[in-house]
């Protein structure tokens, strides 16, 4: 494979998490570990009198506020050094199994470390549970108390769902059988995950490179990669479905026993963690599904310019043929981020800065390992407080975009970097705006770059991926988990009836779009089994469209953007989704019309896609 021109400069390509802990072997994990059992057990301690005080909590008298803030305090305090170092040790420990899933010492802490969290959220149930249901007037003294402060929105926001409290007991229950049952489900999806092998062309590899392989510029290839990947998640079909029976059963039990005051909705939960009115959930997806037509327009596209009457599912991460010179290519990780430093100058010096520090740093980890997990992420180490960022990066236009978005993702904590750590907790649908904003910076730059038809239309190709990625399979996605969560209420499921709700999920919004559908793809997509939260899809669709939206507004704000967005990324801890449009755009995420305007910068896109296309392959 040919190598674009790469610069100087030489990056790493896997993490230097040194400073951390030298392995997963490191002795001072231990002695970490046992020193945070002990500040854990100290705060359930101090937290436990709190117990007494629940049942009084909403007639608290103005005299006794003094005593009780001057005890909630220390507890706060004590608990956010804990956070940062529970947290550090958790990041070490989980991208350690992100690289090798086999590894041993780090795979016997995993458990361990979420019975520390799992046991740090029940010691902090009797203060959490009164909290939630003291009066007003107490919660406004609370937190006119400089160091309790940070904590105004996410306790105001968590009193929200203050009628689905049960006994602190429950509570605690609750929480403590969630470590050793409903979080072992994922986990040993994370595990297989890392172990499955593909066998493509004769050569046998990982899940992670088995992914990279549906980009390839061969369709012989893709097609064995998708089959490859498909037939190794079909011997593992009955242990995902048995884990997604018991995903969704224990949520459902749960929504069940806290529904005494009111019924609680699995869709209002997920839109409480995602910090968005349930109307905003329906304006996004019932606009999207009345416009899905443009992302089936992407996918038409896409198949005339590769020969084919419909796409196939293996071709929807195809290169654009168009470049299939080069599309041989090997884009180096150093030229990427060159690339990507370049397009992120273009809103602020200070952004590109960032993603070449973050590459000299080696605070990405990109090379491919034999037990490598699949997909791609961000996160972040507490003290002090530095992004990571995983993928595995094989030079492809695909990975260069992955790595785009990662950034974004580490960019949005970096700014934020200088706040209290209780401000910086944003939801997934905000998170997900700072990513594909950042793709987009890159598609801009590239396509400004462009001069011939064949050269856009590669550009374009990437737009009209992302409508039909963004438009089709992730509300597919949110289909499917829907019905998934509704026959489970009836009763487990068996893997053929997940396979036909996949289908007809697939059927509803990709419709004779694609020339067939994967099946199989709720046992081989990670999000459906995260234990710690459902309905990991629309946010993707939400920041996507928001991300849109957002970016229409820079010739509006001019030399102002910059700021207006790096302070709405700031406020993204401390608003729900709705106040942030609003405070910072004035625009209301609850009508259709929010939605429709974004929706409509794609359809100009896939129209320009398609009249490329219509030039490039004139003659075909």
């Amino acid at each position: 494979m040919q190598t674009l021109n790469r610069p100087t400069t030489t990056y790493l390509t896997t993490w230097d998490n040194a400073q951390f802990f030298t392995s997963t072997a490191d002795p001072a994990i231990a002695s970490t570990i046992s020193q945070l059992r002990q500040d854990i057990d100290a705060i359930a301690a101090a937290c436990q009198p709190f117990t007494a005080k629940v049942d009084t909590a909403e007639t608290i008298q103005s005299g006794d506020y003094t005593t009780l803030i001057d005890q909630v305090r220390p507890i706060h305090l004590q608990r956010n050094d804990v956070l940062k170092r529970l947290g550090n040790v958790n990041t070490y420990i989980y991208t350690a199994l992100s690289v090798d899933t086999q590894d041993a010492d780090a795979n016997t802490w995993m458990p361990i470390l979420q019975k520390l969290s799992a046991d740090l959220s029940e010691g902090m149930t009797p203060l959490n549970v009164f909290l939630q249901r003291a009066s007003e007037d107490f919660i406004t003294a609370l937190l006119a108390d400089p160091a309790l402060s940070e904590i105004d929105f996410l306790l105001r926001h968590s009193r929200k769902e203050k009628d689905f409290l049960l006994s602190v007991a429950e509570e605690q229950l609750m929480t403590a059988l969630a470590t050793n049952g409903l979080h072992t489900w994922g986990n040993l999806y994370s595990e297989l995950a890392g172990t499955l092998k593909c066998e493509i062309q004769g050569e046998v590899m990982g899940l992670a490179k088995a992914a990279n392989m549906l980009g390839h510029p061969s369709a012989n290839t893709r097609q064995a990669a998708w089959e490859a990947i498909r037939s190794a998640w079909a011997t593992q079909q009955t242990t995902v479905a048995t884990g997604l029976n018991a995903i969704n059963g224990w949520r459902l039990e749960s929504a069940q026993k806290r529904s005494g005051k009111r019924q609680l909705h699995y869709l209002d939960k997920s839109c409480h963690q995602s910090r968005i009115e349930r109307a905003t959930l329906d304006a996004l997806m019932e606009t999207t599904y009345q416009n899905r037509a443009i992302g089936q327009r992407a996918l038409s596209a896409m198949a005339k310019a590769l020969g084919q009457s419909q796409l196939h599912p293996w071709d929807t991460m195809a290169p654009a043929p168009a470049a299939k010179e080069s599309s041989d290519q090997k884009i180096e990780f150093e030229a990427a981020i060159a690339l990507i430093a370049d397009a992120f100058n273009q809103l602020t010096p200070e952004m590109g800065d960032f993603a070449t520090m973050m590459a000299k740093k080696g605070w990405i980890d990109g090379k491919p390992t034999p037990n490598r997990a699949t997909g791609a992420y961000c996160t972040k180490f507490s003290d002090p407080r530095e992004p990571r960022i995983f993928m595995t990066y094989e030079g492809t236009m695909t990975n260069v975009l992955t790595l785009a978005h990662e950034l974004g993702h580490a960019w949005h904590n970096w700014v934020m970097r200088d706040l209290p750590a209780m401000k910086c907790r944003y939801p997934m649908t905000l998170a997900e705006t700072a990513s594909i904003f950042a793709e987009t910076l890159v598609r801009e730059a590239l396509m400004a770059q462009a001069t011939t038809p064949a050269q856009k239309l590669e550009i374009a190709w990437q737009d009209a991926q992302s409508a039909g990625v963004f438009l089709l399979n992730i509300p597919a996605r949110f289909e499917f988990e829907k019905r998934l969560v509704e026959a489970r209420k009836i009763g487990a499921l068996r893997p053929a009836q997940l396979c036909e709700m996949m289908d007809q999920s697939w059927q509803l919004w990709f419709e004779e779009s694609l020339s067939q559908y994967n099946d199989l793809f709720w046992a081989s997509k990670l999000h459906f089994s995260i234990s710690s939260l459902g309905f990991y899809n629309y946010p993707y669709l939400f920041g996507y469209l928001f991300s849109l939206g957002i970016y229409a507004q820079q010739p509006v704000y001019g030399d102002n953007f910059n700021q207006l967005y790096t302070d709405l990324l700031r406020d993204t801890g401390t608003m729900t989704a709705e106040a942030v449009v609003k405070h910072h755009l004035q625009k209301d995420l609850s009508q259709p019309q929010f939605w429709q305007d974004s929706l409509s910068i794609v359809e100009g896109s896939v129209a320009d896609f398609e009249q490329l296309v219509s030039e490039v392959f004139a003659d075909d």
